[in-house]
């Protein structure tokens, strides 16, 4: 491992540091209070998954692609998160997005306004995320983009809250061939009628993990395509929406603005099929039919089955090319670098490769220089305290000098030399607990008594005792008519430097050489765990 000297160590701590970073001794003379568009004042915090700040958000939608992204971002920095429900078992996921009591759910119905009021009345921003791109037998798009976001903004307007953000979608356009474009057009125009500091977001198709893009081009089913795939867009990974989102809670510059948040690499449909093929080293076929014939057909489906595959909605959008609004502000306002989906098809979709091929590289380089990036969003550095280094050069050098010396013991463990127990490390997976000095001579002592040349003594999980016998004989100088045989029986196999080892498992206790069956005249036995055969058939 290469060495950092002092300069580039103070290089590489400036680098970690957060824009916002204040010194401790500049940050006395700065204020730790904000103050809301309503005159709320609230507390900054400096982060940190257990810290705690004066906000509060609501994010309706959360059970979502997007909500995961947005509610851990605004959990580890203080933010107190409601986030509103409808089915149990979808916002499970949310709850380890933040520490004890900073995310809270809230059981709500899009058309009961009395549920969405209680959502937003204590709360400082809200996220509204809610959106579906294909009608459903209880809701369809006008009821979603429309009347839905309609009432969350009455809810907002109410009870003053200081900021709402409002996620639309890329290509909103209310003279749209394409329903879902027309009703988030409108859903816009809706908002920002009841609540003019509203602030208008349009992600373009977002990837990650449980996307609709990658995942869905990577899939077996993904069989009925129109147009031949040739939709362009730019595609936009969701953590760096989520981090735009997260910029706008304390950024009130943001208030009344429209972005369009899009990647840096213009794409279309089939250039990233080949791109997902050539990642999972898979050819995934696409068979292309007609508009006339394929829109009315998933439009069947849709209303046949019951999950979703195919919607007639979906088929009209794959004709329209994204169109990117020149007067809305971009990543670039908010000091974020987008990155672009060519970097990270191998992170999102190793999991559909076989296992031939499961460990190669990705297929290209900059997947490869890119995978160290993927989550560093805070550009942080793990860095190990003065104290936490000097207790691992401690723990380093203890370890390295148990070695050597059970080494230098191999070497002379017949030269008659005193031994100590401190040379071996106590592993309780591999060894029963070790007697104090003055037990294990007692022990020894009391063995030794009893016994002459004739005598066998079998020491059974018991490695301290058997060293203490050892010293005693060697520091006794003992007549060799006085010396007894003695075994080591030990499942630690760092004591077979010692001539008298016999690997013995305590899980089968009767498994002995037959040479040593009814043979040995003194036991002391300390079997590990005390297991029932121990027990038993050790008796």
């Amino acid at each position: 491992m290469k060495s950092c000297s002092p300069s580039s160590t103070a290089a590489l701590r400036a680098a970690a540091r957060p824009k916002s970073y204040i010194s401790p001794i500049a940050s006395r003379n700065v204020s730790d209070i904000s103050i809301t568009r309503t005159g709320k004042p609230i507390i900054k915090v400096q982060g940190g998954r257990s810290s705690l700040g004066g906000h509060t958000a609501t994010v309706f939608g959360a059970t979502g692609f997007l909500g995961r992204y947005i509610v851990n971002r605004l959990a580890r920095q203080g933010c107190t998160v409601i986030i509103p429900y409808r089915e149990e078992m979808a916002k499970r996921h949310l709850k380890v997005t933040g520490d004890l009591g900073r995310v809270i759910f809230m059981e709500y119905d899009l058309r009961n306004t009395e549920s969405l009021e209680e959502s937003v009345r204590h709360s400082d921003i809200v996220y509204n995320l809610v959106g579906r791109s294909y009608p459903t037998k209880n809701f369809d798009l006008e009821d979603v983009h429309v009347e839905g976001a309609e009432r969350i903004a009455d809810a907002v307007a109410k009870y003053d809250v200081d900021r709402f953000v409002h996620v639309s979608s890329y290509n909103a356009d209310a003279n749209s061939t394409s329903e879902f474009y027309r009703t988030k057009a409108r859903g816009e125009s809706v908002v920002r009628s009841i609540f003019p500091e509203t602030t208008i977001v349009r992600p373009a198709p977002m990837f990650g993990f449980e996307d609709r893009l990658l995942h869905k081009l990577a899939g077996v089913t993904n069989l009925l395509t129109s147009n031949n795939m040739e939709e362009r867009y730019k595609p936009v990974h969701v953590i760096d929406v989520g981090h735009a989102l997260e910029k706008m809670l304390n950024d009130d510059s943001t208030a009344s603005q429209t972005y369009e948040l899009f990647g840096p690499k213009d794409y279309s449909t089939a250039e990233i099929a080949e791109l997902v093929d050539k990642e999972i080293h898979k050819h995934r076929r696409h068979i292309n039919l007609p508009k006339s014939i394929l829109k009315p057909a998933a439009t069947l489906l849709n209303k046949a089955l019951w999950w979703p595959v195919l919607s007639g909605d979906e088929i009209e959008r794959e004709f329209i090319d994204q169109h990117i609004d020149p007067t809305a502000k971009t990543f670039k306002d908010l000091d974020i670098e987008p990155a672009d989906l060519a970097n990270l098809t191998f992170h999102y979709l190793q999991s559909y490769r076989s296992a031939a091929f499961y460990d190669l590289p990705p297929s290209t380089e900059q997947g490869t220089s890119k995978m160290s990036e993927i989550h560093d969003d805070d550009n942080d550095i793990p860095m190990l305290s003065g104290s936490a280094l000097e207790a691992l050069k401690e723990f380093y050098a203890d370890r390295d000098a148990k070695e050597k010396e059970l080494e230098n013991l191999k070497a002379k463990k017949n030269t008659g030399d005193i031994l100590s127990m401190d040379t071996f490390t106590e592993n309780w997976n591999d060894s029963q607990f070790w007697y104090s000095q003055e037990t294990a001579d007692i022990f020894a002592r009391e063995l030794l008594a009893k016994c002459d040349n004739n005598s066998r003594i079998a020491v059974i999980s018991a490695p301290s005792a058997f060293v203490q016998l050892k010293n005693i004989i060697a520091s006794t100088s003992m007549s060799a008519d006085k010396i007894p045989e003695i075994y080591l029986l030990e499942f630690d196999e760092r004591f077979s430097i010692f001539p008298e080892f016999v690997f013995y498992d305590y899980k089968f206790p009767l498994k002995l050489p037959p040479s040593m069956k009814g043979t040995i005249d003194h036991i002391i036995c300390d079997p590990p765990f005390l297991s029932e055969d121990c027990q038993t058939k050790g008796n």
